[in-house]
């Protein structure tokens, strides 16, 4: 109360301020009711809601207090929801909450639907006047559905799968000035997109393909150009150099480009991009790409055509730095820092210095990091300041040479800044993790909270008295699941591991039995999330039965579909 007071002390404006920096359901949760001037500072402030962390508890508290407060309504700017390891999240909030009753809901992105989720959104989602910017993640559904209801004409930001859905209901041109897709060819973008797009400024595409066909096939003499286009990301480009030019002549105010391409030797001559920029891209200030090629027996043709990245043109008139990367099957020149968010250090991976500068931001952008301990040594020439995801890999089934755990955590803080470390997965160390070099690593990453982890791995740390104290203490998600392989056993096996993780509130495991199955659920108290693998007899004959018995008492939620042959997930959120 004394701290309250304090803060009550503060002036509505900074009030204000902390409130929007504050997580917003523990703030309507701890402060609501408290006094009328609270009460009403907390009604002025934008909410911009994302649920796809939140557990079932949580949801319904917040969906039930806006149902006794409907000014909150009011409030709601932008809203995530989720299925994905929280089945029918999405249903639930539905049925308190319906879209078309937020009046200034500007920002709608859905993750995971459903098909018993379609009636509802549609119905929502065509009266969603207001709606400036949705979002789709979803590869369950066929999108097309939710497509044809959107208000089109009237979104400025859209986000989806296919390009095929948004071309398939477009009547007229729109107002749309940023559009992320996961695929498209380039032939849908400039003969059929950009003529619906004249306002399009930011375009990003994860895939760019041909489909067994060839843009020369197609007249595209006098096609529109997006004169608009000042920002384009393509996350893999699967058309040569000359093509690429073609799509140039379409966007000539183009400032900002990144564009990756695999195994592609026609996208490595700088001669030509050279010329290319200077005939067509002339407002062209932000260049980022990466581009790799396959290892041949002339490698050294292709480092001296590399060399030509080094011109004046790139480096003094630009301020475009390049490097160079191989391992035993490829070669990689990139843009510093280096694009990508994933990156996969092997022993046998080289960088061929540039001598014009330190690689201190070389691998700012990478937080998911796969690491074989075999390139773990005291010759490094990598560091990674952000990694927020880990995965450790034994590339042979020798053991490698560090002792118990000294050198093995020394070295590897010399890649990797621990310090921002999330999760870790060791599920592909083939046995050999020791306990040791496991506890040194919980010492050196206080974030941690998230474990992969092969289960017959898993028992043999448990001898570790010290290392299973850091583990009830920091890890809140486990991932023992295993194709074909039954996480717990035997009962005495289960017990420990209740022991260690009964503070939990995501798990992802195997189980053959209906008992282990009642276990989980009823002995686990924090659990929010599970996901359990089993065998279709044992489901068959009990899980359902039980499981609808739980759904009617408990109010649990629960999918279940086949993941592989003889066995189903069961994906389950609990209140």
């Amino acid at each position: 109360m004394m701290n309250i007071s304090k803060f009550e002390n503060l002036p509505n404006e900074l009030i204000i301020e902390c409130l929007e920096y504050l997580y917003i359901f523990d703030t309507l949760h701890s402060l609501n009711g408290l006094n009328d001037r609270l009460d009403k500072l907390i009604r002025t402030v934008p909410l911009n809601l994302n649920f796809i962390l939140v557990n079932k508890k949580r949801l319904e508290h917040f969906c039930q207090h806006t149902l006794l407060y409907p000014e909150i309504r009011e409030q709601i700017y932008s809203l995530h929801l989720s299925n994905e390891n929280r089945c029918d999240q999405i249903e639930t909030f539905l049925a308190h909450i319906s879209l078309n009753t937020l009046n200034n809901l500007h920002t709608l992105i859905l993750t995971h639907i459903e098909k018993e989720n379609l009636i509802q959104l549609k119905s929502m989602l065509s009266l969603s006047i207001n709606l400036c910017y949705f979002k789709l993640i979803s590869s369950q559904i066929d999108e097309d559905e939710l497509i044809a209801v959107l208000p089109l004409s009237k979104l400025e930001k859209l986000s989806i799968l296919s390009l095929r859905s948004f071309l398939l209901y477009i009547q007229q041109p729109t107002k749309i000035k940023y559009l992320t897709l996961f695929n498209c060819s380039l032939e849908q973008i400039i003969c059929k997109l950009f003529p619906y797009v004249p306002f399009l400024k930011y375009l990003n595409i994860s895939y760019v393909s041909k489909y067994n066909r060839s843009i020369k096939d197609i007249d595209i003499i006098n096609k529109y150009k997006c004169i608009n286009l000042q920002t384009l990301i393509i996350g893999e480009f699967k058309y040569n150099f000359e093509d690429f030019v073609i799509l140039v002549q379409h966007i000539p105010n183009l400032k900002n480009l990144t564009i990756s391409t695999n195994y592609n030797k026609t996208m490595i001559n700088a001669l030509n991009w050279e010329h290319l920029i200077e005939s067509s891209l002339l407002y062209l200030n932000i260049f980022k790409f990466k581009f790799s090629f396959k290892k041949i027996y002339n490698n050294e043709t292709y480092f001296e055509q590399m060399m030509f990245f080094q011109r004046k043109f790139w480096i003094e008139q630009h301020h475009w730095y390049t490097q160079l990367i191989s391992n035993q099957y490829s070669i990689c020149i990139y843009t510093i820092p280096y694009l990508s968010n994933t990156f996969k250090l092997e022993s046998d991976t080289v960088i061929h210095y540039n001598t014009i500068f330190t690689m201190s931001n070389l691998f700012d952008y990478i937080t998911h990091l796969t690491l074989t301990v075999q390139s773990i040594n005291e010759k490094y020439q990598f560091y990674f300041p952000n990694i927020i995801s880990l995965t450790l890999i034994n590339s042979n089934d020798v053991l490698n040479n560090f002792s118990e755990h000294i050198d093995f955590i020394q070295y590897l803080k010399m890649i990797i800044n621990l310090s921002n470390l999330k999760h870790l997965d060791i599920s592909k160390y083939k046995k050999i993790i020791l306990s040791g070099n496991l506890l040194a690593i919980m010492k050196e990453t206080p974030m941690l909270n998230s474990l992969k982890i092969n289960s017959i791995d898993l028992m043999l740390l448990y001898n570790n008295e010290e290392l299973c104290e850091y583990l009830i203490m920091m890890i809140k998600k486990l991932n023992i699941h295993k194709y074909n392989l039954c996480s717990l056993k035997t009962f005495e096996e289960l017990m420990i591991f209740h022991t260690v993780f009964q503070h939990i509130t995501s798990l992802q495991c195997n189980i053959n039995s209906s008992e282990q199955f009642s276990f989980i659920l009823e002995r686990f108290p924090s659990l929010s999330t599970l996901c359990i693998y089993m065998s279709s007899s044992c489901y068959n004959f009990y899980a359902y039965n039980y499981l609808e018995q739980l759904s009617s008492e408990w109010r649990i939620k629960y999918r279940t579909k086949q993941a592989y042959k003889n066995v189903n997930e069961i994906s389950i959120w609990i209140n």
